[in-house]
């Protein structure tokens, strides 16, 4: 740190309060005018709301403060990266940390609390250097009784804070939709429409599991079965799938064209569930998430992760909400309705061949999204072309020395060509994945895909269902097979 900065970091323990702030007294004693009981009694509130916090939530991840000086005025941010302080208002879970919160706005000339998503929450205090002359709450972690009886219900208005704390509870800051740590914006979700929360929540109000309707289309209304969570003081009793019950039932009250899944394959256990409800498998996405986004097993309490598996896969599948999806009939080139059109007949679809000459027109339109802590990224060929093809492998070769682990290249499935398209692929590392809902709409597509140098471990992709095995016997197939050439 410079001369006018300067950094530590502590244990979550109560005996490094003291050092701590005296840290910053030191610090401040050379910058000018302040009022140094002001600032001790700031310093101690602030730091001890994450380390009491931290503390509580079993966290051994250290308490960052930083220090610095800027504009006259001297500045303070205590980072909590242990179990979530989210300052919403004395009404919270949160009050007795509010309580302190007050405490410093009250001795500092500025005080707020950040929420800065997977970098954590920051509580933030200044003081002009120019002008400057509880009750122990619950662990979170104990286990619950095993007759305790939960109700499963809508979430209500408020609890939004109590969601946020249940995601870190079982992912930390690693869960693969960043929405899940801002309470604003899940409130902003639900008053919208375009989340439904369903949830499971003890006598005492709290939050122990959740399965989310994440709205993902509007014409015509498409929705996605997302964010399911389950806290590990409830392990292997039925809940979550109580939760998800609650969750299918509340879909087929809303309009709906269909429902959307997409299952981690590290294990079976949810599609084996789920599949009563009426899934239709379509396609395997290989390799496309990083195991660091996910949930351990053993925590979730189903066991142990596989081993030698770099990077895990998702069965992608769906719940139709009505009979036709995607329509009654496609037109699809033999390479691709003589191997995977299996899948469409519980989509209520038929598929006949495309002409063999059908060639790949010549410019193509494509965009790209990036998924970066994942290591992937979806190519969007909205009109194949040649053109298209051309920036597509040109981009995926940069994206692959930069470290990214997965791509995809999205099509509509009755666009032009298509046949042409799958050869050049295949030349240049890509394979089959299956079919997509197009753009989350009534619209289907096919998905390509390429893995970089990772582990696959094909073997221990766990599928449920016999349709899904087959799709992933194929992908595999066709995997191997671009790995030859």
């Amino acid at each position: 740190m410079s001369r006018n900065s300067a950094r530590l970091e502590i244990p979550a323990r109560e005996e490094f309060l003291a050092p701590a702030a005296d840290f910053l007294l030191s610090f401040a004693e050379h910058r000018g005018c302040v009022e140094l009981e002001r600032l001790n009694a700031a310093a101690t509130a602030a730091i001890s709301i994450a380390v009491e916090n931290s503390a509580r939530g079993h966290s051994d991840t250290a308490v960052a403060i930083e220090v610095f000086e800027t504009g006259g005025k001297l500045c303070v941010e205590i980072c909590n990266r242990g179990l979530p302080v989210l300052l919403d208002g004395p009404s919270s879970v949160n009050a007795a940390y509010f309580e302190k919160f007050q405490a410093v706005r009250r001795h500092a000339d500025y005080a707020a609390a950040e929420n800065r998503g997977r970098e954590g929450q920051v509580i933030v205090f200044e003081f002009s250097l120019a002008a400057a002359g509880s009750a122990q709450p619950e662990t979170l972690f104990r286990e619950i009784p095993e007759d305790e009886v939960c109700t499963i219900r809508r979430l209500c208005p408020g609890e939004e804070t109590a969601l946020s704390r249940l995601f870190y509870l079982v992912y930390g800051y690693d869960y693969i939709n960043e929405v899940v740590y801002y309470p604003d914006k899940l409130k902003a979700m639900l008053l919208s429409g375009d989340l439904v929360s369903i949830v499971a929540a003890r006598p005492n109000g709290r939050l122990v599991g959740h399965v989310g309707l994440l709205r993902r289309g509007r014409t015509p209304p498409v929705y996605e079965a997302a964010m399911g969570v389950n806290d590990p003081a409830v392990k292997s009793r039925g809940l979550f799938g109580k939760v998800f019950q609650k969750a299918i039932e509340t879909a087929h009250s809303m309009e709906m064209r269909y429902c959307l899944f997409d299952f981690v394959t590290n294990h079976d256990r949810s599609q084996r569930h789920i599949a009563k409800y009426g899934t239709c498998d379509m396609a395997v996405y290989v390799g496309c998430q990083s195991r660091e986004t996910q949930a351990r097993l053993d925590k979730l309490g189903m066991g142990a992760d596989p081993e030698g598996m770099d990077r895990y896969s998702l069965l992608v599948s769906i719940i139709p909400m009505s009979p036709r999806p995607f329509g009654g009939i496609v037109s699809l080139p033999e390479s691709i309705g003589g191997n995977y059109g299996f899948l469409l007949k519980p989509l209520g679809l038929e598929w006949t061949p495309a002409s063999r000459f059908e060639a790949l027109p010549g410019d193509g339109v494509f965009s790209a999204k990036f998924q970066e802590e994942q290591s992937s990224v979806v190519f969007d060929m909205s009109k194949p072309g040649r053109g298209a093809l051309t920036g597509v492998l040109r981009d995926w070769r940069a994206l692959l020395r930069d470290g990214y682990q997965y791509a995809a290249v999205d099509v509509p499935a009755d666009a032009s060509g298509l046949g042409e398209l799958r050869e050049a692929l295949s030349e240049n590392g890509f394979f089959g994945a299956g079919f997509v809902p197009y753009r989350m709409s009534d619209k289907l597509g096919f998905r390509f895909q390429a893995v970089g140098p990772v582990k696959v471990a094909f073997d221990k992709i766990r599928i449920a269902g016999e349709s899904g095995r087959r799709l992933l016997a194929l992908v595999r197939e066709e995997h191997d097979a671009v790995q030859k050439i």
